[in-house]
């Protein structure tokens, strides 16, 4: 598949150098032409900050990319893919019209000068280098929570098979009885090779019926779309390579006493058995109040009027209704902020979300009171190639005191475009998983057919 065609590795580390000169790239030889670059002296640091979070033996990737006969031959296909901005999987990619202030933490894609880099090893015919003069390798990011104080895991692991991907939920009790607050959130897989990334949701009390309902006595349920009973909301995401959520100095996530957490397992088979898996979800939880709580809310998913506006494919009433063979369908919804505070709120991530038939997501703010020295309008998030299959949180690179601020009195816009054509190859995907040859209208809802469109955003609170 073309998503785990190349560097699929979602490290959490900023652009380091990657040898060369100065200016980047490969530099000058001896003779004056290009210096030679070589695979131990300059690419596998590349790839292991980069690539080996999947693309490593017993990793999601169908291939490993860990070792010189493995990664060589496949040098042009690297560069082709790095180039085309489909490896390393990072959707959140501003454009003239939609470009946030701020950068994204944990950004894996490749700066120019690596770029530069790959493409001189794979223009050279890829040459090895001397292996004793090898250069060291970066440390691998952890692969756990530091001082988690609660680690959970299904009692039963579930062994994923077939050919078709399969969501399943986990209702997990971590077992606390009196509010706490989160500062810390990670899963751990025990089985890297199917895990394709996780999803956690808080349930308060209130929810837990309707919860029961769904998963049964076990615990365990298929769940395509997510987690919506009453009360519950985000709390973490894992994809492979990703690093612990670490809340900032000082903040902490509410967790209510006797909340029960589901992780929604994405598995991809990729047409075998496979050993089960039992993803582990840890939580560092302290019960001393912090100075600022950070709270998920989320727009979007309006079902009509007022705050789905008029678009383009509607029928006589405004509705939520994707046509079917429709290649460049929009829905946008405005949502205004109305709060009792003057305060404006700092917004630290953001969290996009739609299904198959998604292809482009956005959302704008524009501020009726903005904070001193910050914009009126102001693009929040921009995901112009939304791919299912590599949903994340966003967090921005920033200090509490420089982050995007919403406060009362402002408007939010989310847009979001759609390609309900068999050109685009989830529709194909849904389709031949529903048995169906051709596109069919598509609605608001849950199933693989259905289809969102929302946005969760961390917000800071005193």
């Amino acid at each position: 598949m073309r998503r785990l065609e190349l560097c699929a590795a979602i490290l959490a580390t900023a652009a380091w150098a990657c040898g060369g000169d100065d200016d980047g790239g490969a530099g000058e030889g001896p003779d004056g032409g290009p210096a030679a670059v070589t695979w131990h002296q300059d690419i596998a640091p590349l790839v292991a900050r980069h690539c080996t979070g999947c693309h490593t033996d017993g990793g999601i990737a169908p291939f490993s990319l860990e070792e010189y006969e493995q990664a060589a031959p496949l040098a042009p296909l690297m560069v082709a893919k790095v180039k085309a901005g489909e490896m390393p999987p990072w959707d959140a990619v501003g454009t003239d019209d939609c470009a946030p202030r701020f950068g994204w933490r944990d950004d894996p894609r490749l700066s120019p000068d690596e770029l530069a880099l790959l493409e001189a090893w794979s223009d050279q015919g890829s040459p090895e280098g001397d292996p004793a003069s090898a250069a060291p390798l970066p440390e691998p990011p952890p692969t756990e929570l530091v001082d988690a104080t609660h680690r959970v895991a299904p009692a039963t692991g579930f062994s994923t098979s077939g050919d078709s991907d399969q969501f399943i939920c986990f209702v997990l009790d971590p077992g606390i009885a009196e509010q706490t607050w989160v500062t810390g959130v990670h899963m751990v897989p025990s089985n890297l090779e199917v895990a394709h990334h996780a999803v956690a949701t808080v349930v308060p009390p209130a929810g837990q019926a309707q919860l029961e309902e769904l998963a049964g006595p076990d615990g365990v349920y298929d769940c395509f779309g997510g987690v919506t009973v009453p009360g519950a909301y985000f709390l973490g995401v894992w994809v492979p390579g990703s690093l612990p959520f670490e809340a900032p100095d000082g903040v902490g996530i509410p967790l209510a006493g006797g909340s029960k957490i589901v992780v929604q397992m994405h598995y991809h088979p990729a047409g075998k058995t496979h050993e089960p898996d039992a993803t582990e979800l840890q939580l560092r939880v302290t019960d001393l109040e912090p100075d600022k709580q950070l709270v998920f809310t989320a727009i979007g998913n309006a079902p009509g009027e007022p705050l789905l506006l008029p678009g383009p494919n509607d029928d006589g009433a405004v509705e939520f209704r994707i046509p079917a063979g429709v290649s460049d369908h929009t829905e946008t919804m405005r949502f205004p902020v109305e709060l009792a505070s003057p305060q404006r709120f700092p917004v630290l991530s953001a969290f996009p979300h739609m299904h198959y038939v998604g292809v482009d997501l956005e959302v704008k703010i524009s501020r009726g009171s903005p904070a001193p020295g910050e914009p009126a309008d102001e693009c929040l998030i921009k995901v112009p190639r939304w791919d299912f299959e590599w949903q994340r949180t966003y967090l921005y690179d920033a200090a509490i005191d420089e982050l995007p601020t919403v406060g009362d009195g402002d408007l939010l816009t989310i847009r979001c475009r759609y390609d309900n054509s068999v050109e685009n190859p989830f529709v194909k995907r849904a389709l031949d998983e529903a048995g169906l040859d051709m596109p069919v209208d598509v609605f608001l809802g849950e199933q693989t057919l259905d289809e969102m469109c929302i946005a969760a955003f961390g917000i800071i609170f005193d």
